[in-house]
């Protein structure tokens, strides 16, 4: 039993060497000098960039300049003033076409990577099976899912509901209760409503303001490294209203507390809660 055990842990032990071998062997820097991708330092192909501004375009080709792909950038705004940055990508000769959202600040480095992952170029020429695995990695109709998104959200109702009767002339505050264990939202002598957490997802801080009864009136959305940094003072965040469908964009000084004490102050004086 015990010599079995020891066998078992050293192919187990193996086995994890290897996978670790293996990823370190694959993995590669890809980075753009220029014009040129390159990968571990090797010229890998060109990224040409155009457009504006506001809205660049790219250009894939070979390191001998013949045109593989071209991405169109499109920006699309839904009726609750939330935004979207996505790229039409279309393949050349046969005009094969994918969409991929921006999901950071540098899209020419994120589409280089997707680039490089599915092997697209191999040996500085179009790769027809890599070529097939980035259609297939990137294949949701962006386009058609945003024009649902807004027909959805142009039907959507505004919600009603009726706040807590109280004085309005304090200051709306925070407080944990220790005995409930519930972040109250307290006015005078008033409990009005709740911060309910949503998740706790790496670099995100997602929360509810619900009413006593427990109705959720507001979403609150703190992105990225914000969320996750203790140290972090300027605080910008997004809020869904769901008396008017509307994401409010706010900004807070002091950290994720201070945003939320925002957030309270906002929606009270509003209205809203």
């Amino acid at each position: 039993m015990i010599t079995l055990f020891i066998r078992t842990t050293r192919r187990l032990g193996a086995v994890m060497l290897l996978m670790l071998l293996s990823l370190s062997v694959h993995a590669q820097n890809v980075a753009i000098k220029g014009d040129v991708i390159t990968v571990d330092k090797k010229p890998y192909a060109k990224l040409a960039k155009g457009g504006s501004m506001l809205m660049k375009d790219y250009t894939l080709l070979t390191l001998d300049d013949k045109e593989v792909m071209k991405a169109k950038g499109n920006i699309t705004a839904l009726p609750n003033n939330e935004t979207f940055i996505y790229y039409m990508m279309t393949f050349q000769p046969g005009g094969e076409t994918a969409e991929m959202s921006k999901t950071g600040l540098n899209f020419a480095q994120q589409l280089a990577e997707a680039l490089v992952k599915n092997e697209v170029m191999r040996d500085g020429q179009p790769n027809p099976d890599g070529i097939k695995r980035f259609r297939e990695a990137y294949s949701e109709n962006l386009s058609a899912k945003y024009a649902a998104e807004t027909e959805k959200q142009n039907n959507t109702k505004p919600l009603e509901y009726k706040t807590v009767d109280r004085s309005r002339s304090n200051q709306a505050g925070i407080n944990y209760n220790k005995r409930t264990k519930r972040t109250e939202i307290v006015q005078g002598d008033k409990v009005i409503g709740y911060l309910n957490p949503v998740s706790n997802e790496s670099g995100r801080s997602n929360w509810a303001i619900v009413l006593p009864d427990g109705l959720s009136i507001a979403e609150v959305t703190i992105e990225a490294w914000m969320a996750d940094s203790p140290g972090a003072r300027d605080i910008t965040y997004k809020m869904l209203v769901k008396k008017d469908n509307k994401y409010h964009n706010r900004s807070a000084v002091g950290g994720v507390a201070a945003a939320q004490q925002d957030a309270i102050q906002y929606l009270v004086l509003g209205g809203y809660l």
